[in-house]
């Protein structure tokens, strides 16, 4: 993933072109993203589909909780458009995390577990039904992403 090479964790937004993979389902990620500019849509696997689950714009925050609970990621994230992404490293969250009061970890383990069992709820009672048509996918833009998807589980 070249877009993280040489810039690790830095304040200064980097660029991932659109229909490129920022972090893959089931892959370990060190990053927690905020999204400066552009869209993304956060997905996930279901059998050889890709499901639109929500879709990011500006001031959002990506893979929290992977990070603050150093898990797989859940869901795929790939740009739906041009998007600048702030990193911030894994290392540097923990660390404030560490030097806080003892019981700041508790609360973000707490909230991490449950945002996590409300997004197993959502997705296993299909609560999710009636989607918003951004969350859609057309069969070329799906085509595309497993795609890439693929290059980027193979390149990792």
């Amino acid at each position: 993933m070249s877009n993280l090479s040489a810039n690790k964790g830095t304040e200064a937004p980097i660029l991932f072109k659109a229909g490129t993979v920022i972090f893959a389902q089931g892959k370990t990620s060190k990053y927690l993203y905020l999204v400066k500019k552009g869209e993304v849509r956060l997905m996930k696997m279901k059998g050889n589909s890709l499901n639109v689950i929500q879709l990011c714009g500006e001031r959002d925050i990506l893979n929290e909780v992977a990070v603050l609970t150093n898990k797989p990621n859940d869901l795929t994230a790939i740009a739906k458009t041009d998007v600048e992404l702030v990193l911030v490293d894994q290392k540097e969250i923990l660390s404030v995390i560490k030097n806080s009061p003892k019981w700041i970890p508790d609360i973000f383990e707490t909230l991490c577990e449950r945002l996590k069992h409300t997004q197993d709820m959502i997705n296993e009672h299909n609560l999710d039904q009636e989607k918003d048509a951004r969350l859609l996918l057309n069969k070329e833009d799906e085509r595309k992403y497993l795609e890439a998807l693929g290059n980027f589980n193979s390149d990792s």
